[in-house]
């Protein structure tokens, strides 16, 4: 009798992740997890009690993700327009994820809950010799501003509608 393979936790959560990287969060499914790995969906339920506390691990895991692929990403020497290229970059490189959590929204969050945890941006803004004569209310209309406007071109770059040309993009962000 051939040895059973045990199932842990890290392999279904590697198995979610992947899947809602290449598809989305729709394909996410105990039986469709459970078909990748090749078991039942008992090993499914046995570590997790629900789906949703599944899919807040497979959101922890992609949010590391994008904000690590955003913060970077170093291409200009200017940290604002880096963060904002590293957005755009992102979209083009996680086209599924990003559509997951920017524009499908599945984190329920608002553009103020956004622009709040951008304090850190505002922050950089403040100590760059480039925006330190900016006042507090010019930085944070400059940074809302800034980034509809990348998040509008990350959009078309992660749905195909724009085709990704970083020198383009840093020409649009400038």
């Amino acid at each position: 009798m051939p040895k059973s393979t045990i199932i842990t936790q890290e392999m279904i959560i590697e198995t979610a992740f992947e899947m809602v990287r290449k598809e989305g969060f729709s394909v996410l499914s105990a039986r469709n997890i459970a078909k990748q790995i090749g078991c039942s969906t008992q090993p499914i339920y046995w570590c997790y009690k629900n789906m949703n506390d599944l899919k807040a691990e497979v959101c922890k895991k992609g949010l590391r993700l994008l904000k690590n692929t955003i913060s970077e990403y170093k291409k200009t020497g200017n940290p604002f327009l880096d963060l904002g290229l590293g957005y755009v970059y992102m979209a083009h490189a996680e086209p599924a994820l990003f559509k997951a959590f920017y524009m499908d929204n599945i984190m329920k969050v608002e553009m103020t809950d956004i622009l709040v945890e951008h304090q850190d941006i505002v922050e950089i803004m403040k100590n760059s010799e480039e925006y330190r004569k900016m006042s507090d209310k010019g930085i944070n209309n400059f940074v809302a501003k800034s980034w509809m406007l990348a998040h509008g071109i990350a959009s078309l770059v992660a749905t195909g509608l724009l085709i990704y040309d970083e020198e383009k993009i840093l020409e649009i962000l400038e």
